[in-house]
Formats: structure tokens, sequence, C-alpha cells
């Protein structure tokens, strides 16, 4: 058995809930509207902003509209990682090429959408979600902490 699970490296897995982050809104699997706000409360974690400090308890909220987040330890530019004009460009990812993407960074606890990603065409209700994840103040994930929340939308008509 301990050969076995020798190669796994569990040494590196947090194998823990992380019950600091609560979901205010909107409520799991709910239908929603647009404009959409997503609210959280957050404890033991002070969101001052990108000020460069690499301490643990303090940063920034990354939300993730409809995509996984960047792995644990990569930061910011990671989003843009597979994308050569960002790559060339010691200023991206900025925030209009974050928010493009999907992501937004913020030092409040709710963020409010305009609008959603199209989902594929199908039927019924759009599926989606939000992954908030923290980061440090250079913009690196700090852990592997991530919160996850699902809901739908009204499928729009593609008239």
């Amino acid at each position: 058995c301990l050969v076995a699970t020798a190669g796994c490296q569990a040494g590196q897995l947090q194998f823990k809930n992380d019950h600091r982050l609560s979901f205010v809104s909107p409520q799991a699997r709910h239908r929603v509207t647009m404009p959409l706000t997503i609210s959280w409360t957050m404890k033991d974690f002070d969101a001052v902003g990108l000020d460069g400090s690499r301490d643990k308890g303090r940063g920034v909220f990354a939300v993730f509209v409809d995509r996984a987040p960047m792995p644990v330890g990569k930061d910011l530019r990671w989003v843009g990682h597979k994308d050569t004009s960002c790559e060339r460009d010691p200023r991206c990812p900025d925030a209009k090429y974050l928010a493009d993407r999907g992501v937004l960074v913020t030092t409040e606890t709710s963020v409010t959408l305009d609008v959603l990603p199209s989902a594929p065409d199908g039927a019924g209700d759009e599926q989606h979600y939000v992954n908030v994840v923290l980061l440090d103040g250079t913009g690196h994930r700090i852990g592997e902490s991530a919160w996850y929340r699902p809901f739908t939308s009204k499928r729009r008509s593609s008239s």
C-alpha cells in the first residue's frame, strides 16, 4: 500500500475544506437574471489590493466566470499564457484583457455582471458558474482553496 501511494505526492494536496468564504448570492443552482450580482462574505483575509505583498492573509479576490482558475502558485499572467500577443506585452494582462476572458479582480466582496458568456446551443436554461480564489498582493494564487457557485440563466434566443 505504501508503495502505491508513494508516487502520489499527497503532501502537496490540502485535503481539507476551507469555509472562510460563503456565497450570499446567487443561490446555488437558481435561475438568475441580468444584471447579476455575485456576492460573498470572507473571514480571515484582508482584501487590500495588488500591493506587491506575498502575505497569504491579504491580497485580492479573483472571480472566474465559466472557467477554471489558474493553478496554485501561478499569477494573473497565466490567464494569457497561451496568447502570444499577451506574452510579448509586459502590461498584459490588464483589467480589460482579464474581463474579456471572464476574470474579474476585486477587493470588494461582490461583482456585478451585465452579461454572461454564451453557452453552446441546446435546450433549456444555460448552465453557468463562478470560481472565487484568493491572490496575494503580487497576483499569485494563494493555496488550493477555491469556492464554486453554479447557477442558470434563461437561454437566449438565437434570432
